[in-house]
């Protein structure tokens, strides 16, 4: 019985997965990609669709505060029209001529009418502009929040997946070790049998336990391969490519610093979440603000040049015919009167707004500290049954070996042995799922203080 089935190197683990993965794989090295658990963090962050569409989004917000400063620069639009009059409008003007009480009707224009002209404007003062300036900006920095939680939403859901096939490859190693003891055992005592020296029950109750082990070997085979799959996914790597964890989960426990997950405490201004109800409460602010603003008046300038052309035939392109040119110069002031309350109403509408991002961050604080204290609370029972679960696995190691020793002497039955293999089982089971759940533990702490 090996005394330490659980610290084995990555080179071992790969014997482990070419059993139910075929040694072809393995045989293709292009095919092979071998991870630590910060290279399978730092590979999901630079492949994983929702970082992906992190990053656009943070993009995306880059783009919006550009649209807010724009829109307070010079503009300039050019417009070219051509009217053709099918028939011109007919006026009735008096006779000068002859009888002011007689009409005569008189059409003016011409056929072909074209103007071609330019407009330019500039924003001189607008309290929308600059509210809508400082809230494009504040959008950037809550959008830059988002994108960092979902780093973390990331990375943490590749460090359990990455336990979690750590969970399985033990498991799945420690029972395919069994199962080769067992069927040591087994051809041990059909000799034994043939020689007469045991009874026939023995062999049998032999052969049940190994039937046993092989369905378990093959149902956690495809547990295992689901797992590994899941992983490959929120890494962002190909589904067909075949993925060998460095890292072991005794590693990975050992480098954990207990007393100081155990003696931490939460900033709440460093927690994600707690960041990003800030923000939106100071965009639930600045909403408010620019609807506060639609109250001020807005000044801009603007200049305009327009050339027009009259043709009795289409030859507007004719350098002999003249085109008129017209422009103009001046400011435009707008300043809000009366609305019907419709401004108020949508006042009072966002200063509600604001007052619940009040309530959800002061609400959410609460909520983080007693849930920090909880995973503190977690973690503490996790280290607990951790190390309790250790000392049992030393202790069934030694039972292990003392009854296969007695076996082999004729002084411990099969089906003794057969218990105690058992036993051996669900207590290594216990100990790899209790250092899980200290690692796991260990995340939502970290997660709450932002270290992820």
């Amino acid at each position: 019985m090996n005394r330490d089935p659980i610290n084995r190197n990555w080179r071992m683990k790969s014997l482990v997965v070419a059993t139910f993965f075929g040694a072809s794989f393995l045989l293709k090295a292009q095919d092979t990609v071998y991870f630590s658990l910060a290279e399978a963090m730092e590979y999901a962050m630079d492949n994983n669709l929702n970082a992906e569409n992190a990053r656009l989004d943070l993009a995306i917000a880059e783009d919006r505060v550009w649209e807010a400063t724009a829109s307070g620069l010079p503009q300039f639009d050019a417009s070219v029209n051509y009217n053709y009059n099918i028939n011109l409008a007919t006026t009735l003007i008096p006779d000068f001529l002859g009888d002011p009480n007689d009409k005569i009707e008189v059409q003016f224009g011409t056929r072909h009418f074209a103007t071609a002209g330019i407009v330019g404007s500039q924003l001189i003062f607008s309290g929308q502009f600059i509210i809508g300036m400082q809230a494009a900006k504040i959008f950037r920095e809550f959008t830059q929040r988002n994108s960092e939680r979902t780093g973390q939403q990331v990375r943490q859901s590749v460090m359990e997946n990455y336990y979690l096939v750590l969970l399985g490859e033990n498991t799945l190693e420690a029972l395919m070790g069994n199962l080769e003891n067992v069927t040591i055992s087994l051809n041990e005592t059909r000799a034994l049998l043939d020689a007469g020296f045991v009874e026939e029950i023995d062999a049998d109750q032999l052969e049940v336990t190994r039937t046993a082990l092989q369905n378990s070997v093959l149902s956690l085979e495809r547990q295992v391969v689901a797992a590994r799959n899941l992983l490959k996914y929120q890494m962002g790597l190909d589904r067909n490519r075949v993925i060998i964890l460095k890292d072991s989960l005794t590693e990975l426990v050992e480098k954990i610093d207990f007393e100081s997950s155990l003696n931490a405490s939460l900033t709440l201004e460093e927690n994600i979440d707690y960041q990003i109800l800030q923000e939106q409460e100071r965009l639930a602010m600045m909403d408010l603000k620019l609807k506060k603003s639609e109250y001020m008046p807005t000044l801009s300038a603007f200049y305009s040049l327009d050339y027009t052309a009259q043709r009795d035939e289409f030859n507007f392109l004719d350098r002999n015919e003249s085109w008129f040119q017209a422009s103009a110069v001046g400011l435009s002031l707008n300043i809000p009167i009366f609305s019907s309350g419709l401004r108020r109403s949508g006042v009072a509408q966002k200063q509600l707004a604001y007052q619940q991002a009040q309530n959800n961050r002061n609400f959410a604080a609460e909520g983080l500290l007693v849930e920090f204290q909880q995973a503190k609370y977690d973690f503490a029972n996790a280290l607990e049954q951790y190390r309790s679960e250790r000392r049992n696995l030393e202790l069934a190691e030694k039972v292990v070996t003392v009854t296969r020793e007695k076996y082999d002497q004729g002084l411990s039955s099969s089906l003794e042995l057969t218990q105690v293999n058992d036993q051996y089982l669900n207590t290594l089971s216990s100990y790899t799922t209790s250092m899980v759940e200290v690692l796991n533990a260990k995340i939502t702490i970290d997660a709450l203080m932002n270290k992820i």
